[in-house]
This record gives structure tokens, sequence and C-alpha cells, in this order.
């Protein structure tokens, strides 16, 4: 397989599942917004995804307002129209290498999202009921890919992209809400917080569904961070991605002792034998810290053996 084919397929995912993860942020904050006003509760993620001047000009708007831009403008690179926009051109472009029902469900997703009464849709219809429907395409674009894709190179590549995207996602929201410093609120706002971080992650139902509604500190990142069962905790995702480049170097008989599969495998290893109490004695911001480097160390050397061919032309 072309490297540019290989790295067309890796973006496909990237884009799409970033697409995902601030779909999910938003609808989490809005939600916040509404039982718990706090105009600071978006700043953290306008600084991810704005530049300075828009940041200034949204924190004073509404919640509707930053709905509206981070989800359709189409000036900003990080905003979900363009990410879907990026995906699609991917997409197009490796036709050859992914199923039918695939590109079909990718295209219809962008057309969905670029329709011309979306904007007034939002001004008219509960927003988080118009944030399920656009989420409702990524749950068809993963379940198509799950039953239609064959199990190649393509696969492969395609999930190494998601599941280091959503590695990269859960890292970057863990550190900017700062797990350290919850203890410092008081019992109220700290249920509100662990509530609504829960919902953005997509693990709020799991976990009451285990502990009720009783949210405990050492639970919860115990679920999100080295839960082997919870499809985006980090330890899970780590497995995943371990998973798929132990099957790329197989199908291309590529020694099992590369550098990428030593990161990828020491990092696995690493979680598997962390505990709670590590995480505690360590400082959870630390933790993922070191965690945001070895992904940043993984990254590179996936460009380094799969992708040093092309011009850097993705972020």
């Amino acid at each position: 397989m072309l490297s540019r084919v290989a790295n067309n397929l890796f973006w496909l995912e990237r884009y799409i599942e970033r697409s995902n993860a601030l779909l999910n942020l938003l609808k989490a904050n809005y939600l916040s917004d509404q039982d718990f006003r706090n105009p600071k509760s978006w700043g953290k993620m306008l600084t991810t995804y704005c530049d300075i001047p828009q940041q200034k000009l949204l924190i004073e708007g509404s919640a509707m307002e930053i709905l509206k831009y981070m989800i359709l403008d189409l000036n900003n690179p990080n905003t979900v129209i363009n990410l879907i926009k990026k995906s699609r051109e991917n997409a197009r472009s490796v036709q050859g290498h992914i199923s039918t029902e695939m590109w079909l469900n990718i295209n219809k997703y962008f057309l969905a999202i670029t329709k011309k009464n979306i904007q007034s849709r939002f001004q008219k219809e509960d927003p988080i009921l118009l944030i399920d429907e656009i989420l409702n395409y990524h749950m068809i674009h993963l379940s198509t890919s799950d039953v239609t894709q064959e199990r190649g190179n393509a696969y492969c590549f395609m999930n190494i992209g998601k599941y280091l995207e959503r590695l990269f996602q859960s890292t970057e929201f863990l550190l900017s809400r700062k797990l350290s410093s919850v203890k410092s609120i008081d019992a109220l706002e700290e249920n509100i917080y662990w509530k609504y971080l829960l919902i953005s992650i997509g693990g709020y139902q799991q976990y009451i569904k285990t502990h009720k509604s009783v949210f405990l500190t050492e639970k919860i990142m115990e679920m999100i961070i080295l839960n082997p069962h919870f499809p985006r905790s980090i330890y899970y995702c780590t497995q995943k991605l371990s998973l798929h480049i132990s099957r790329l170097s197989t199908f291309n008989k590529i020694k099992s002792t590369n550098d990428l599969s030593f990161l990828v495998g020491k990092l696995e290893s690493s979680l598997f034998y962390t505990k709670v109490e590590n995480l505690n004695s360590m400082g959870p911001n630390i933790f993922l810290t070191t965690l945001k480097s070895d992904l940043m160390l993984i990254s590179e050397q996936i460009d380094s053996q799969y992708f040093h061919y092309i011009n850097p032309t993705h972020a």
C-alpha cells in the first residue's frame, strides 16, 4: 500500500474521531451550562479550538452562539463542519480501499451538516437533539466500518488513526479539567463536575450502572484511565492501538521488535501495572502529562515508519 493512501486512511479516522470528541464536549458543556451557569467553563475548550480574538468574542456571548460557531463556522479549521469536510476528502481519495457503504455514510454525514437550513435549526430546535442527530452519523460510521470493511491493511491504518486520536483527545481533555484540583470545590459542585465530565467522554451511563449516583474520585479515575472494558478508557484504547499495530506488522512482515511496537508495548505494559493508588501518589496531572509525551513519541514513530515519504499536511 502506498504511503499516501495509508496516510489518508489514517487521517480519515482521526478527523472523524476528533469531530465526535468535540461534539460530545459541546453537548456536555451546554447541558452543564443550563444546570450551573458558568461562562468560564467554556474557556478551556475555546482555548484549544480557537484563536485569542475569537476566544474573547465567544466567551462574552451565549452558549448557543458558541455551539453554532464550534459546529458550523467555515473559517475555523477546528470546527465540526471542517473536520467532517477533511474526513470526507480523505475518504474520497481512498474509495478503492474502503467499503462503498462507508463512503456513502461519510458523504451523507457531510451533506447533512452542510445543509442550508442547519443554522436556522439551531435557533428553532432543541440544540441537544440536533447534536444527537449529528452524533448518530458517527455511530453509523463506526458500525458500518465494523461490518463492511475488509480486515486488511486499510482497516488497520484506520483503527490506528481512530484509537490514537481517541487517546490524544481523552488525555488533552482530562488535563484541561485539572483532576487533582477537584477536591478543592464543594460537594455539590464536585458532583456536577464529575457528572458532565463522564457525559463528555460517553461514560456516564456505564458509571451509574455500576456505582449508582455516588461519584467517587478513585472509581471515576479507574474507569476513565485504567478500565480494560470501557471503550474510551486510556488503557482500552492503548490495547486496541497495540493490536492494530501488531496486525499491521504481521501483514507486512515487519519485525515485532521495531521501535513503534516497543513504544506501544511499553505504554500498554505500564498501564496494565498501574493502580489507582499509583495515580493518586503520582498525581493524575503528572501521569497524564507523561502519557501525552508518550503518545507524541508514538505518533512521531508512526509517521517515521509508515508516512515518511509524505510532506505533512495534516494536524
